[in-house]
């Protein structure tokens, strides 16, 4: 809990512990015999004025001696900045994590522009395809500020979405970290120097925000939690049944107790200190249906508003809310959910494996998943659309590798109603060899770079696909979207059937007119409507198109298409099989409008 600052000894005025019931409680410096009395508060913390702690303290390991009912026992810091493993055993450091930021200015993306990359951060530069500076920096905190990586994130235009960076259990979280053993300390494991590891992390951020990249943490408060534990007992971290068995909701063992004041604080804390000190931008919430509605409210409430707030809205059990909640108790919060009906209902569509159930279901999460639809959304931003993440296949894996599906699967994504999200690799096909579970396989948590080249006109693609949705308003929605009902002219979305519909149609296949929701301010530079058209079936088809000449900005079928080549469309337009179409009016004048140059 101690940081030293460039022009003082700490940054805080106060070392303290939490211990209500201790007797006595002493800060033990090892290695230089000193035992440091610590006074008690009302609210059973103890603290140390932190002037006494010399700076010569730095990097020297420390642990609390409590004194209570008469019996004396060893604790780790449970808050400790850095941590390392000695003989099995944990131990807590003394750090500096001072650090000069070189963009301390940086503004990130609003919400609604967001589009999320996530990534296992060693996953980036562990394959010796990726070229480095120093090759010690392979795999660690440091490779990814390589400029081979920064330029393709930079020119995908993503924010960063990282696994787990906190300290973690190796044999229980594997490779992926999914199990924190504390919350402010970070994985020694990706530290090119475990001594800078704080200082490595805020140099990664910083690197990032120098390309305008916005960083997102996966952060794990489900459980695990070790360190908690050995300090404050189980009886205060982990969750109780009515039974008095603990909670298992996570399947990784005891659910923390995040509904006690001091579990809150020590979140909230946690929180404030990955923002306030390593400038995170926003957390994504492993499990977040295990943790209580009030924290949930409370970390909305605390944190700073330019700050995500993701989570994921299940658990295996113990669930303390669900979706359902973002149109109640969550409705004025900035709380957004990883949307798992947009997930199943487009992974199906995707492979050309749906029916008509399937169909209505992907076109409720196009929208935005609202409950005016049947969905549970009040507005699209609640809703994260994806096919592909860390837990489960890849989307190449997914497809069979087939190029043009993958391309189907992130232009799906891309075109709907709500923040988009991408799995590492998608646009350079990265393949598990099919494994949907790999948190403790780094052979296969590694992206080869080598396929770059080949897959260029993918990368081309998906880079022009991002700057196109950043550039309009049609996906900007902030509410419910309107069907054309053919009775009058107020509308947002007219759905286009292929040929036969609803006799028969191709269940597989489904394109919109969509309209701008700014379509009556004529002195934006974007049109009125755009068409979008997929098709997830083995076969192709024919969609009838509005009245006009439209333009053919992309088709999945022709990713190596020369973007400066025009092709109009007009009164009906064949998509082949495994693709999709974005077309745009020809503008009255005869040239073609401004957005249609890309990046």
């Amino acid at each position: 809990m101690v940081e030293i600052m460039s022009w003082l000894l700490w940054h805080k005025k106060t070392f303290s512990f939490y211990s209500p019931n201790a007797e006595c409680v002493y800060l033990v410096v090892e290695g230089l015999d000193q035992s440091l009395s610590m006074k008690q508060d009302t609210h059973g913390y103890w603290s140390i004025n932190a002037s006494l702690l010399l700076p010569e303290y730095n990097n020297l390991s420390y642990h609390f001696q409590i004194i209570e009912d008469g019996h004396t026992k060893r604790v780790v810091d449970p808050t400790a900045r850095r941590l390392g493993v000695v003989k099995g055993q944990y131990k807590s450091y003394f750090c500096d994590i001072n650090y000069k930021f070189q963009h301390k200015h940086f503004q990130k993306s609003p919400f609604n522009k967001l589009i999320i990359y996530e990534t296992h951060l060693p996953a980036l530069t562990r394959h010796n395809s990726m070229s480095l500076p120093v090759e010690d920096h392979r795999g660690s905190y440091l490779g990814v500020t390589s400029e081979q990586l920064l330029n393709h994130l930079e020119k995908l235009n993503v924010a960063v979405e990282f696994l787990p960076l906190h300290f973690s259990d190796k044999k229980l979280g594997g490779d992926w970290g999914y199990y924190s053993v504390n919350f402010h300390a970070m994985r020694n494991d990706f530290a090119v120097e475990e001594d800078h590891v704080n200082e490595e992390v805020m140099q990664l951020v910083d690197a990032l925000h120098g390309r305008n990249i916005p960083v997102i943490l996966d952060v794990v408060f489900n459980h695990g939690a070790e360190l908690w534990v050995k300090a404050w007992g189980k009886n205060v971290v982990y969750r109780k049944l009515d039974n008095g068995a603990y909670c298992q909701g996570s399947g990784c063992g005891d659910t923390v107790q995040t509904e006690h004041p001091h579990i809150r604080k020590m979140i909230i804390d946690s929180l404030l200190h990955l923002v306030n000190q390593y400038r995170f931008d926003g957390f994504r919430f492993d499990l977040g249906a295990l943790h209580d509605t009030e924290t949930m409210l409370e970390i909305d409430r605390r944190l700073p508003n330019r700050i995500y707030l993701i989570a994921e809205p299940w658990a295996l059990s113990g669930s303390r809310w669900d979706k359902s909640e973002m149109s109640r108790l969550f409705a004025k919060t900035r709380w957004s959910i990883w949307n798992d009906d947009f997930r199943e209902s487009g992974r199906t569509f995707i492979k050309g494996e749906g029916d008509y159930h399937n169909r209505d279901l992907l076109m409720r999460g196009i929208v935005g998943s609202h409950i005016e639809d049947g969905g549970w959304s009040i507005r699209p931003q609640q809703s994260i659309n994806y096919l592909s993440c860390h837990d489960g296949m890849t989307l190449a894996d997914l497809v069979g590798h087939d190029k043009q599906r993958v391309f189907l699967g992130i232009f799906l994504v891309l075109t709907s109603q709500g923040i988009p999200m991408l799995g590492e690799g998608s646009e350079i096909l990265y393949s598990k060899q099919g494994h949907d579970n790999s948190y403790n396989r780094p052979d296969l948590n590694q992206l080869d770079w080598n396929s770059v080249e080949q897959h260029q006109d993918l990368i081309l693609a998906v880079t022009r696909l991002i700057a196109i949705r950043k550039k309009l308003s049609h996906f900007n929605y902030t509410g419910h979207l309107k069907v054309n009902d053919h009775k009058s002219n107020d509308w947002n979305i007219d759905w286009i059937h292929p040929t036969g519909y609803p006799h028969q149609d191709n269940v597989n296949a489904i394109g919109y007119v969509l309209r701008s929701p700014h379509r009556f301010n004529f002195w934006r530079s974007e049109p009125n409507s755009i068409i979008i058209l997929l098709n997830g079936s083995h076969s192709g088809v024919d969609f009838q198109l509005p009245e006009g000449a439209w333009e053919v900005v992309i088709d999945g079928n022709q990713l190596d298409r020369d973007p400066d080549l025009i092709l109009i469309a007009t009164h009906h337009y064949h998509l082949h099989s495994a693709s999709c179409a974005l077309l745009f009016p020809v503008s009255l004048s005869g040239h073609r409008p401004k957005i249609c140059q890309g990046p």
